[in-house]
């Protein structure tokens, strides 16, 4: 070590003494340290805050001398941070990234909100200029806040709180030393690898100084791993290079590649002749023209504009002539039931969270604040080994030694516990799957079956038109003969890999289970959907064999006593129920329960030996109290199970729990055997199962508020106060039956995508029912005199940035559009409806047919026989889930890996697509990467014509039945994507159903006594049904998008609010509040004196410890920029409307 080097470590050294004992308590809680925790820590100077294992660590510095500017507080901090880095430096490389905690207030609503910028990771080794690379990372820090600002409407920066510098130690790669090229690399003859000067910058180079080598040296550079983007610039300069970065784990060297094409072309095709390659994505373009892609400089050009867009990935495309260009079903496995699966609940004590915040706060009532009430520490578990008997003996249960009823667990360290369980029964059952017992002999009657058979039982393919060959197909573990399939369905139909384990909610669940996978090294996978928020997760217990952990809700979007009321008809379907309760108990156990969480705050109530007071049942999550009704049924279940203690309590409802979960879903499995013959257990997700059932049977929406009030005035009508003065007028609410159903049932892409030469096409005389469909780009003009009649629902909406706004939303206006994209039925419509196509840019065009209409039938014949209200929401679900998974954007997906050892963190950390890390405990930590890869294998052009389709529906309804019918007596108050309300100035709206709009009209949800009732066009996709079932609109108002509220005559009120908890909704929220609000933009009064926010507690996790909390939130408002309000505050045009370009008082 050199002296400078040891001054600057005893300097480093002296400066955070001082600290040390408090960093010393701070580990001992530490990686569960929220802000509030974090900014109250005693001292200055940089503390340790977590860490985990032997590598990365968080150290946080307060802002104790309360600067309100951002560049004094780094100057302030600068020193400590430099003291640090270099300490940290001196014997290894490490990454380091900064993370900013702020206050911020938006002084006109008084909302306030805690917000945190944080930079990339960055290099940086003992010669590194620290001082450099801090500095830009506040500069990123500043433009971050700057962007905030700007997209926030009025914030205020309140209090800068602190920083945390997030260390993470690494042996990285930097390009320097000499290293010989990879053999497969080196064959390719396309880099020259010899020595490169940088003396302008820090030796050896690091990832991020190459901006700045670019600047010094006035070229443009781009850097490849095997065989990635690293870094790349947008614009290329007049000296370009492109450069290679390899490594041998110890050290990395920069070589020059001399021939881009070389050395991609033999990862992107066997054809030898040169290729036009995109450097950010490795995007081919051929010389010569071509019908399936873009060709020639002109198509990389014209790819640029979108691949700049996006995040550094290499996208996996389909290939031409390889099998996998199709899409279609291979999923055979799935079609068999798995033998094992596993049902479990937890039960949690909160722990109450003592806060003067929310004193404050109310009195205050206008300041949006989030603050804790709650810890919530598990306290029990159940679970229930769900097995079928069918393949899987009483004898090897006990054998194995695997539990066949329900068991529970009740005491400390239950998540812990629940995990050894889990490892110890999917172990057994692992050893179990590993049984290969011969085939036992057919008898004659399945030796005929089987020599007779003609087709696959698994795939349905015929054995002699496919040239297949017959196999007897045996269960290994019992040596039964099952059926006759075909040799490749033989080596599909395998024991699972996996043990499934359901919870009801796992989003809640899963946070306990999470911080105790960390304790070996096993492998854990994830599928996120943020750090704290998984769709499912796994943990490997035995080579090639893991448990895996599915939400049943993802599956059933209701709460289980919901569920278990669609099974009450046939009380025989609860057969797991029935083997702990006898007939006699059943009513009461299957009945909605009540249980005091909250009363339960520490582990000495649960030896109470009386039933809690019925105050003790208050839910602070609904903010509601139980009723008599169900305080007598808790009363009685204490009484009927000779209850004991509130321990035993709790120990019958979480068995109940369980016993339901597994009837509930056992017989969700059976439907979905039965009728689409797939078992769910397979799948972690509804959508994912829906598009399996799709592929197996087949062989953005528009919102915006228009007009925000409107009051009906119809005569002879209990509860309207009718006007003879005024015009009748009639409020209704209409709804499209199942809209992405119908546009599926139509004509939908499959194959032979081609750009099309000739752009001579008139899209008038394509019939909708062509074999032969188009995508189009277009140039088109919204003529002037067309403003009037389209003002309330324009043709072709766009995703951009409203006025004075710089967040993308789609909104309607009456521009005229350039390079437009859309579907050719959108095209033919528009110019239908007089809007002028200029000019045709591309086209690309494909077969098309009704291929996916079978499975929409099955699934609205299923609907229409559904025996309760789950079934019916069940066979929609899995219409629109079909078409969710065909939109599914891969782009956004989110890479991240959980580790539990130094080596896992060591080895991703190393990478180059290293993001950044999230440490959960000292043994589990998360990996955030950037995606190296992006695999396109989504039929995304299917998703989008379902879209744009959907669309074509609501337009022609709107114009071509309500428009054709009233004309100018009709008024669009309001659109969502499926819906619209109008107001509209007629005698009565029930008989122009029934004598002129029956045929567009679904009026089964009337009252059988109802003139209009009729079952005809029932649950049909497409129909309109009435929203209200026959009931009659008195008052809507509406504030923005997705926030209204209306009365109907009965004066019951029915609000909605987006992001709003219902019991807010229903109980804190009244229609005369939308009002007040109307009433305040109508006047353009303050606010300050209105009710804007409400109370709204919660549950969320912070690194998957969970707390309740409660926020003061911002729920009315009646800020809408999606459309241009007029001055009375009511009447809105839509953008780009002539008036508006008009100095016209009554609208500006």
């Amino acid at each position: 070590m050199n002296t400078a080097s040891s001054v600057e470590a005893l300097e480093a050294s002296i400066f955070f003494s001082s600290i040390s004992t408090l960093t010393e308590i701070l580990i001992m809680n530490r990686n569960i340290i929220t802000k509030k925790q974090r900014m109250n820590t005693i001292g200055s100077g940089l503390i340790e805050i977590e860490r985990f294992r032997k590598g990365p660590k968080t150290f946080i510095i307060k802002n104790c001398e309360n600067y309100i500017d951002y560049r004094l507080f780094f100057n302030y901090i600068s020193h400590g941070l430099i003291l640090k880095l270099k300490q940290l430096c001196i014997k290894t490389s490490i990454k380091f990234n900064l993370h900013v905690d702020a206050t911020y207030i938006r002084p006109i609503t008084h909302d306030k909100q805690d917000v945190a910028f944080k930079t990339s990771n960055v290099l940086a080794c003992n010669s590194s200029d620290f001082a450099s690379l801090l500095n830009t990372k506040f500069d990123k820090i500043l433009a971050e806040e700057s962007e905030f600002i700007a997209k926030g409407s009025g914030w205020t920066l309140v209090s800068i709180d602190g920083l945390q510098l997030r260390i993470n130690l690494v042996n990285p790669l930097k390009g320097g030393a000499y290293l010989d090229l990879p053999k497969f690399i080196r064959e390719k003859k396309a880099i020259i690898n010899s020595g490169l000067d940088f003396k302008c910058i820090d030796f050896p180079t690091q990832i991020n100084q190459i901006k700045k080598f670019e600047r010094l040296n006035n070229v443009s550079v781009n850097v490849y791993s095997t065989i990635f983007p690293l870094f790349i610039n947008n614009k290329e300069e007049k000296n370009h290079f492109d450069l290679f970065l390899i490594n041998n784990h110890k050290t990395s060297h920069y070589c020059y590649i001399k021939d881009f094409s070389r050395f991609i072309r033999s990862q992107k095709t066997k054809n030898c002749s040169k290729l036009i390659i995109c450097k950010r994505c490795f995007t081919t373009f051929g010389n010569k023209p071509c019908k399936s892609k873009l060709w020639g400089e002109t198509g990389l050009t014209e790819h640029k504009k979108m691949c700049s867009k996006n995040e550094l990935g290499r996208p996996i495309m389909f290939e031409e002539g390889k099998e996998n260009k199709f899409i279609f079903f291979k999923s055979y496995k799935k079609t068999s039931r798995i033998p094992f699966v596993i049902y479990a609940d937890f039960e949690c004590i909160l722990k109450p969270k003592q806060t003067n915040e929310f004193t404050e706060t109310s009195k205050k009532p206008q300041v949006s604040k989030t603050y804790i009430t709650h810890l919530h520490e598990i306290m029990s578990y159940a679970f229930y080994v769900k097995v079928d008997y069918n393949i899987i003996s009483e004898k090897l249960m006990q054998q194995f030694k695997i539990p066949t009823n329900i068991i529970i667990y009740r005491g400390i360290d239950a998540a812990k516990k629940f995990i050894e369980n889990m490892i110890d029964i999917s172990k057994k059952i692992n050893d179990i799957y590993q049984i290969n017992v011969p085939m036992i002999t057919l008898t004659e009657k399945e030796e005929k079956e089987f020599q007779i058979a003609k087709v696959c039982k698994i795939c349905l393919l015929s054995f002699e038109e496919n040239e297949l060959y017959k196999v007897r197909d045996h269960c290994h573990i019992t040596g039964k003969y099952r059926q006759c399939i075909c040799f490749k369905c033989n080596f599909e139909i395998t024991n699972p890999s996996f043990v499934p384990i359901f919870f009801h909610n796992l989003s809640y669940d899963s946070h306990f289970i999470i911080r105790e996978l960390g304790f070996d090294d096993k492998n854990i996978h994830v599928i996120p959907n943020s750090t704290e928020k998984y769709i499912s997760f796994s943990k490997e217990v035995a080579l090639r064999f893991s448990i895996k952990f599915v939400d049943t809700f993802r599956f059933m979007a209701s709460s289980l006593s919901e569920l278990a009321e669609n099974l009450l008809e046939d009380k025989s379907r609860f057969k797991e129920t029935l083997k702990l309760f006898s007939n006699k108990t059943l009513d009461l156990v299957t009945r909605k329960g009540v249980f005091p969480y909250e009363y339960i705050d520490n582990w000495s109530k649960l030896n109470e030996t009386r039933l809690p007071s019925k105050s003790a049942f208050y839910n602070s999550l609904k903010d509601e109290e139980i009723n008599n009704n169900d305080y007598s049924h808790a009363k009685k279940i204490w009484k009927v199970f000779n209850i004991k203690t509130l321990g035993e309590y709790s120990d019958l409802y979480l068995k109940t729990d369980v016993a339901i979960l597994t009837d509930v879903f056992e017989n969700f499995r059976d439907l979905c055997l039965s009728t689409l013959s797939l078992d769910p257990a397979h799948y972690m997700t509804a959508p994912g199962f829906a598009f399996d059932c799709m592929l197996k049977y087949t062989k953005g929406g528009i919102c915006q508020s228009v007009k925000r009030y409107a009051k009906a005035n119809i005569p002879n009508i209990e509860g309207l106060n009718y006007n003879p003065n005024k015009s009748i007028s009639w409020i209704t609410y209409l709804d499209c039956v199942n809209l992405y159903g119908k546009s599926m049932l139509t004509e939908l892409p499959f194959k032979d995508f081609e750009w099309v030469d000739d752009l001579n096409i008139d899209v008038t005389k394509i019939p909708d029912d062509s074999e032969v469909g188009y995508i189009l780009e277009v140039d088109i003009d919204y003529p002037q005199y067309l403003h009037e009649k389209h003002n309330d629902f324009p043709f072709l909406p766009l995703n951009e940035c409203p006025p004075n706004s710089k967040v993308k939303k789609l909104i309607t206006t009456l521009s005229s559009k350039k390079k437009y994209i859309l579907h050719y039925k959108n095209l033919k419509q528009a110019i239908a409806n007089g809007l002028k196509l200029v000019k045709i840019h591309r086209a690309i065009k494909f077969s098309q047919s009704k291929w996916m209409a079978s499975y929409i039938e099955l699934c609205t014949r299923m609907r229409r026989e559904a025996r309760n209200r789950f079934e019916k929401d069940f066979w929609k679900l899995l219409i629109n889930s079909v078409f969710g998974k065909c939109m599914e954007n891969v782009r956004t997906r989110v890479s991240l890996k959980l580790v539990s050892s130094d080596k896992q963190a060591n080895k991703l950390m190393m990478k180059n697509t290293f993001k950044d890390r999230t440490i959960y405990s000292e043994n589990l930590m998360a990996i955030h990467q950037h995606k190296e890869t992006i695999k396109f294998d989504k039929a995304i052009y299917v998703g989008s014509a379902i879209l744009d389709v959907s669309k074509t529906f609501m337009y022609d309804f709107h114009y071509n039945v309500m428009i054709n019918k009233y004309n100018n007596k009709i008024r669009l108050l309001y659109s969502d994507t499926d819906s619209l309300i109008y107001n509209i100035r007629t005698f009565n709206f029930f008989n122009d159903i029934r004598y002129d709009l029956f045929p567009y009209f679904d009026t089964s949800n009337y009252p059988k006594d109802h003139y209009c009732f009729s079952e005809n066009h029932k649950n049909q996709p497409g129909y309109f049904k009435d929203e209200m079932g026959g009931k009659i609109l008195k008052e809507f108002v509406s504030l923005r998008p997705k926030l209204y509220a209306y009365k109907i005559v009965n004066n019951d009120e029915v609000k909605k609010a987006k992001s709003v908890k219902k019991y807010v909704i229903n109980q804190h929220m009244y229609f005369k509040n939308y009002i007040e609000v109307l009433n305040a933009c109508i006047n353009h009064i303050s606010l300050d004196n209105t009710q804007t926010c409400r109370n709204m507690n919660f549950i969320q996790s912070n690194k998957h410890v969970v707390h309740s909390k409660t926020m003061n939130k911002l729920v009315l408002s009646g800020n809408d920029d999606k459309r241009f309000i007029k001055n009375d505050g009511i009447n809105s045009l839509a953008y780009e409307h002539y008036k508006l370009n008009n100095n016209n008082s009554n609208i500006h």
